[in-house]
């Protein structure tokens, strides 16, 4: 792991703006980074109990991946296609059985995947059972966050590809983890663009001038340069200054009183306290801080601030179509003021969501002009440059050995 300054990360030379536009770099990507990557999909609370199920979508390699918690505690991972005539055996985004049924023949199947059932056997001949379970995906649980690898046989282990991301993060306290509030928009511009929208704070002076601009700047700090930037492998951390100060104005009424930390439990406000104390959470402790990008590659924000953690991701759809998904863990309100702080907190970050999203597509039909072939970026900007170069690598890597070497931060 590397820990330095932005002007020691900053790279000579701008980053090219092809990789937003091209279809084949996009084909690429879909091969070489997401074909071979191991894709944070989501938390194990999502299937709790046994039979309980969820499916996941990548678009990108045109597969929906079917998680269950089986009988045994184990969860596993699946094709959501039937190995019979390659329906796709669950219709629903989520819910829980003890066994799966395909609608279309009925075929049937144990939540270990091992086929259960089959109508009029008898006219398979020499049918193998034992060889028509549902097709496999490869899934590890790291902290709870669930990973999937579309390889055959992957290339690397979930150890060696998180690195040393898992000692960084390792042992936080997920608040809330069994409860998100989900937002999810479908955009049309190329999914790296709406991952750099996320991951800087140089933009919140002009795009969120009103709603985040008084916590995240100062007198002192006015365009919000970053506290600590570090390169984690091919995953990445960036620690934003916060006006410590900060505090809403006499006239900010209805702010002033979500504001008020009286209105959380005393359960909750030790586990805040607790989150807050670990490492790397606020990794400077410093007292101007506000949230840290924690950037899992190739396309999740793992963040966190001072009331909890979130995620934002970035699924690819097409070259320029994107699915992004925002969760928000919150918690269920213990009392009305509770309720209260919640829905004040989750009406902000829809607001300041929605202000980023409102300028993505234009930066699309910018890129698309071919008006300009770079970005400029500074130094707060910096982890845009090391996600960039490290998607080039396993875009153009022969392997994921390849890809991988020399991971750190230049």
């Amino acid at each position: 792991m590397s820990v330095m300054s932005p002007s020691e990360c900053l790279p000579a030379g701008a980053v090219p703006l092809e990789p937003y536009r091209s279809q084949a770099l996009f084909e690429a990507e879909k091969t070489n980074l997401f074909g071979r990557a191991w894709l944070l999909v989501g938390r194990e609370e999502e299937v709790a109990k046994s039979g309980d199920f969820v499916v996941k979508q990548v678009e990108i390699l045109n597969a929906a991946a079917l998680i269950v918690r089986g009988k045994d505690g184990v969860v596993r991972a699946f094709y959501n296609v039937c190995p019979h005539r390659a329906n796709q055996v669950v219709w629903e985004d989520r819910g829980s059985t003890p066994i799966f049924v395909c609608r279309y023949h009925n075929w049937s199947f144990s939540t270990d995947g091992t086929v259960r059932g089959v109508p009029d056997q008898a006219a398979f001949p020499g049918l193998d059972k034992s060889k028509c379970g549902l097709p496999p995906i490869h899934l590890e649980i790291w902290d709870g966050w669930m990973f999937l690898n579309f390889q055959r046989q992957p290339e690397i282990s979930l150890d060696d590809y998180l690195g040393d991301l898992k000692a960084y993060l390792g042992g936080i306290e997920y608040i809330h983890a069994h409860d998100a509030i989900v937002i999810q928009t479908h955009l049309k511009c190329n999914w790296k663009i709406v991952a750099d929208a996320f991951a800087e704070a140089y933009h919140i002076p002009a795009i969120h001038s009103v709603s985040l601009k008084p916590r995240f700047a100062s007198q002192d700090n006015p365009f919000g340069r970053p506290l600590d930037i570090r390169g984690i492998g091919p995953h990445g951390v960036n620690s934003m200054y916060g006006y410590g100060n900060y505090a809403p104005r006499d006239d900010q009424h209805v702010e002033k009183l979500a504001f008020n930390p009286a209105h959380r439990s005393e359960e909750g406000r030790a586990a805040i306290t607790r989150f807050n104390q670990h490492p790397a959470v606020n990794p400077t402790k410093t007292r101007d801080w506000s949230m840290d990008v924690n950037y899992v590659f190739p396309n999740t924000h793992l963040d966190a601030n001072a009331l909890g953690f979130f995620t934002h991701q970035f699924w690819p759809i097409s070259v320029n179509e994107t699915r992004h998904e925002a969760r928000f863990y919150v918690g269920k309100p213990m009392n009305v003021r509770e309720r209260f702080a919640i829905e004040h907190r989750m009406a902000h970050a829809v607001d300041i969501v929605l202000e980023d999203l409102s300028n993505v597509e234009r930066t699309q039909r910018g890129v698309n002009s071919r008006g300009t072939d770079y970005m400029q970026l500074s130094e707060s900007e910096i982890l845009i440059q090391h996600a960039a170069d490290h998607i080039a690598r396993w875009t153009h890597a022969a392997s994921v050995a390849d890809a991988m070497a020399g991971a750190e931060m230049k």
